[in-house]
Protein backbone atom coordinates (compact mmCIF):
# COMPACT_ATOMS: atom_id res chain seq x y z
CA UNK A 1 0.00 0.00 0.00
CA UNK A 2 1.40 3.60 -1.09
CA UNK A 3 1.85 5.85 1.65
CA UNK A 4 0.29 9.05 0.59
CA UNK A 5 1.75 13.01 1.26
CA UNK A 6 -0.96 15.09 1.92
CA UNK A 7 -2.01 18.90 3.54
CA UNK A 8 -6.02 18.70 4.30
CA UNK A 9 -5.62 22.45 5.60
CA UNK A 10 -4.81 24.94 3.46
CA UNK A 11 -6.09 28.81 2.72
CA UNK A 12 -6.27 30.61 -0.06
CA UNK A 13 -6.20 34.62 -1.32
CA UNK A 14 -9.57 34.01 -0.64
CA UNK A 15 -9.51 33.84 3.50
CA UNK A 16 -8.53 36.61 5.61
CA UNK A 17 -4.83 34.81 6.39
CA UNK A 18 -4.36 33.61 2.87
CA UNK A 19 -1.52 35.92 0.84
CA UNK A 20 -3.07 36.67 -2.54
CA UNK A 21 -0.27 34.66 -4.31
CA UNK A 22 -2.12 31.83 -3.26
CA UNK A 23 -4.71 31.37 -5.88
CA UNK A 24 -5.64 27.56 -6.21
CA UNK A 25 -3.42 27.22 -9.44
CA UNK A 26 -0.56 27.79 -7.52
CA UNK A 27 -1.27 25.94 -4.97
CA UNK A 28 -2.04 23.15 -6.34
CA UNK A 29 1.17 23.91 -8.32
CA UNK A 30 3.41 23.76 -5.23
CA UNK A 31 1.42 21.21 -3.80
CA UNK A 32 2.88 18.80 -6.89
CA UNK A 33 6.61 20.32 -6.50
CA UNK A 34 6.85 19.05 -3.05
CA UNK A 35 5.00 15.47 -3.86
CA UNK A 36 1.72 15.92 -2.05
CA UNK A 37 -0.87 13.58 -3.51
CA UNK A 38 -4.36 15.52 -1.78
CA UNK A 39 -4.39 19.07 -0.73
CA UNK A 40 -7.92 20.28 0.02
CA UNK A 41 -8.38 24.10 0.15
CA UNK A 42 -10.16 25.52 4.00
CA UNK A 43 -11.02 28.60 3.31
CA UNK A 44 -12.83 31.18 5.53
CA UNK A 45 -16.30 32.08 4.90
CA UNK A 46 -15.70 31.58 1.10
CA UNK A 47 -16.93 28.77 -1.41
CA UNK A 48 -15.85 31.03 -4.32
CA UNK A 49 -12.56 28.50 -5.49
CA UNK A 50 -14.67 25.43 -5.23
CA UNK A 51 -15.19 25.68 -9.61
CA UNK A 52 -10.99 25.93 -9.16
CA UNK A 53 -10.07 23.04 -7.19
Amino acid sequence: MKTLAYDLHLHSCLSPCGDNDMTPANIAGMAKIIGLDLIALTDHNSCKNCPAV
